[in-house]
């Protein structure tokens, strides 16, 4: 009787908590011209799907909706987006605001960028929560079968803070799943259970518990890029794999371009009408720092730091990075300034 009523306790609890946390995103003035098109952006991404993929760790499951399209092969899609590999070919790698999180299909930078271009194949590779390791190491598996990149762009620096700051990725290079991998692959057969049994006993119990242990009072220390090395060294690395992707593309005849992306924490946008997680910004100020550092210390012709891009008065972000179709329309025009700046096409 008592693991019957724990079992409905935590059923019920996991309720309550699904509606405090809840998307509530789309009720953000950002989304004050259409309220509901927001509405169904935001179901769609909450339906998408993941599978494994080898070496990135995943990747989207094909998906048909009313505002967001997912190939066989994983990737987003705009209207015209795969036009046979017409000339040129233009890979765009990054992680949820790349891929178009809080936008519709022909709203993202990608799609943007190809409405501004106006020919081209335009493909978007990038995948939610991947940082810059995850998409070199995309970009290696795309050379490896053989596919074709006249132009790669990189829009990074978000994820790699906010995905290798927190205090349980311990090792670097890592990614936003390590922890969950260790523990469901390899945890063996006492982890099993003991998570088997959290989910149905106490998982949501704890998680409400959590919830209000943490709206006052002084919370625990969750990242750790702030008085330590690790800060210089996920800047480093991010540079690092920046290096790589060049030279890998370059060494097989394309052009590769580098994007330090915006973060609510960074510059001064409008931020007044959200909720940011204070040690986090602090994390991202510290790693941006000993970025742009490193930025200006190599002075590559193929990096730019568009970290100040949406400063000003108008409601841009949605959260600490994702932002809306005026965002990526900001963003989309200074990617095809770039590309137009390099004859291309």
């Amino acid at each position: 009787v008592f693991l019957v009523l724990l079992a409905v306790t935590n059923w019920l609890c996991g309720i309550y908590v699904s509606k405090l946390g809840g998307e509530k995103r789309n009720l953000l003035p950002s989304f004050a011209d259409d309220p509901e098109h927001a509405k169904a952006i935001f179901s769609d991404y909450h339906n998408v799907a993941h599978r494994y993929r080898s070496f990135v760790g995943w990747q989207t499951l094909p998906y048909q909706g009313k505002t967001l399209h997912i190939n066989e092969a994983g990737l987003r899609v705009h209207n015209n987006s795969l036009t046979a590999d017409e000339a040129p070919v233009i890979r765009f790698f990054g992680g949820s605001t790349m891929w178009g999180e809080g936008a519709d299909d022909d709203h993202t930078i990608p799609a943007l960028v190809h409405q501004e271009m106006d020919s081209g194949s335009v493909y978007n590779h990038a995948q939610l929560a991947y940082n810059s390791r995850q998409s070199l190491d995309a970009l290696i598996s795309l050379y490896a079968k053989g596919e074709r990149s006249d132009v790669v762009i990189f829009y990074d620096g978000v994820n790699d803070v906010a995905f290798l700051c927190p205090r349980d990725i311990q090792e670097l290079p890592g990614h936003r799943l390590a922890p969950f991998f260790q523990e469901k692959i390899y945890g063996g057969k006492k982890q099993l259970l003991l998570s088997t049994l959290n989910n149905l006993f106490t998982e949501n119990i704890l998680l409400l518990i959590q919830h209000y242990k943490n709206t006052g009072g002084t919370k625990p220390s969750l990242y750790d890029c702030t008085g330590t090395k690790k800060g210089e060294t996920v800047a480093r690395m991010l540079i690092t794999n920046w290096e790589m992707a060049h030279d890998l593309v370059a060494s097989r005849g394309g052009k590769f371009i580098a994007v330090l992306q915006p973060a609510s924490f960074i510059g001064s946008p409008r931020i007044c009408h959200l909720e940011l997680n204070k040690e986090l910004g602090e994390n991202f100020k510290n790693v941006y720092g000993e970025i742009q550092k490193l930025i200006a210390e190599k002075n590559y012709d193929w990096i730019y730091d568009a970290s100040n891009a949406f400063d000003g008065n108008d409601y841009i972000y949605i959260d600490f990075c994702h932002v809306t179709e005026k965002g990526n329309k900001i963003m989309a025009k200074k990617v095809s300034n770039i590309l137009l700046s390099e004859s291309i096409p």
